[in-house]
């Protein structure tokens, strides 16, 4: 953010800092402390079992599914306070909580103190992010590893230096090592900051390829691995397959609540292929003959599961923990976030610090809406979507004039 566009908004008290902190500790640990000492979803007694597999020296087996990070950072939280769901979920509160801190500092870092303020209120009040750390999906790791990257993201444009850029890549590539989808927010983030970097006359290519080569090295040992155990290249994980196939097959509807995985046939064949790698590759092959034959349905899934992608709340298949009240509580915090986005892009579009966000954004929902998607999967996103409405709120004059009457800033 420039001096000028920085003087044009009112610095917080410092006092203000501890609501949005307070509050997202508070938030968290409800959850934690409400929620049965159990993992409640599949997904996560998935990692789990692999996460006790480390623990036991048996490694990471020979499942192809579920990426690597998460389930060793469980092994990490086992291995130093015992297997513990509690343990776990504290330190999850804890770690969802600094994130809330980080998306403080960066965003008041690009758009000004009061946008980093908002930006941190709506992150501690958002009632999935909230949620996250006591459901053992690896998504609250993956929202802290990628507030992390885009930190050293913003580090590297704001001050140069390629071990900066080479950090912000390597960050990136942990978080596909947390969730392999999170790569298809780069191609934007990259576009977003070249077109800045080129606005300001500054070098690009040597910045690029250090992130780039950053990222490479961060992922290359678990794919070098996963050839040695398992004889194929794949990137990181085979859940690829099962993403596209429940998204484009003949009995796909786009729903989120009732998910048609295989008909019995199919289910037949997938169980007389030898592993998870020739499953995947037949999910692939069995889709795009789908695709082939029938365009016209596979045009509107997409725009279904677009749809799911920016839903104001989840629609699962359990419909565990979801209630009237859950459902206005996330639709409150969506529609807010959403509108100040919105102003964001209006007001602000012509400001380059907008530029990668927005380009993270795109590129990340039009490649996942491609695969099955809900609207979990956006919090890949959600912090950009954060930081764009924080930007967009604070550049209102009523909301600075009330945030001055309120003692938040003067």
């Amino acid at each position: 953010m420039d001096d000028r566009a920085a003087s044009a908004v009112p610095r917080v008290a410092a006092a203000a800092w501890i609501a949005p902190i307070a509050l997202a500790l508070l938030a968290r640990l409800a959850f934690v402390a409400a929620l049965p000492r159990e993992i409640l979803w599949r997904d996560g007694r998935e990692f789990e079992t692999i996460a006790r597999s480390i623990l036991a020296h048996h490694g990471y087996g020979l499942q192809t599914l579920r990426p690597p990070g998460y389930p060793t950072f469980i092994a990490g939280v086992y291995a130093l306070f015992g297997p513990s769901i509690l343990a776990l979920r504290l330190v999850e509160a804890l770690l969802a909580t600094a994130a809330v801190g980080v998306v403080a500092v960066v965003g008041g870092r690009r758009f000004g103190p009061l946008a980093g303020w908002i930006a941190a209120m709506l992150m501690a009040l958002h009632p999935v992010l909230a949620l996250l750390p006591s459901t053992q999906y690896s998504e609250n790791v993956l929202v802290l590893m990628l507030v992390l990257a885009f930190t050293a993201t913003d580090a590297a444009w704001a001050r140069g230096g390629l071990a900066r850029w080479g950090l912000a890549g390597a960050l990136l590539g942990i978080a596909a090592l947390v969730r392999p989808n999170a790569v298809l927010l780069l191609p934007g983030l990259a576009l977003g900051l070249l077109a800045a970097l080129r606005g300001e006359r500054r070098p690009w290519l040597l910045p690029g390829l250090a992130a780039a080569l950053a990222l490479v090295v961060a992922v290359t040992p678990w794919i070098v691995r996963c050839h040695r155990v398992q004889g194929a290249w794949y990137f990181i994980a085979t859940g690829g397959g099962r993403q596209f196939f429940l998204g484009n097959s003949a009995h796909a509807t786009g729903s989120t609540t009732d998910v048609i995985y295989y008909t019995p046939e199919e289910q037949t064949t997938l169980d007389g292929l030898p592993n998870d790698i020739a499953r995947e590759r037949w999910l692939y092959r069995h889709s795009m003959e789908f695709v082939r034959r029938d365009p016209g349905r596979v045009a509107q899934l997409y725009l279904i599961k677009m749809g799911n992608l920016f839903a104001p709340w989840p629609e699962t298949v359990t419909q565990t923990l979801l209630s009237r009240w859950s459902r206005v509580a996330q639709g409150i915090a969506s529609v807010v976030v959403f509108a100040g986005a919105l102003i964001a892009l209006a007001r602000l579009r012509a400001s380059p610090a907008v530029w990668p966000l927005l380009g993270a954004i795109v590129t990340f929902a039009l490649a996942q809406a491609v695969f099955h998607s809900v609207m979990r999967y956006r919090m890949a996103i959600e912090p950009c979507l954060l930081w764009l409405a924080g930007a967009g709120w604070a550049s209102l004059a009523p909301v600075a004039s009330l945030a001055r009457r309120l003692r938040i800033a003067a």
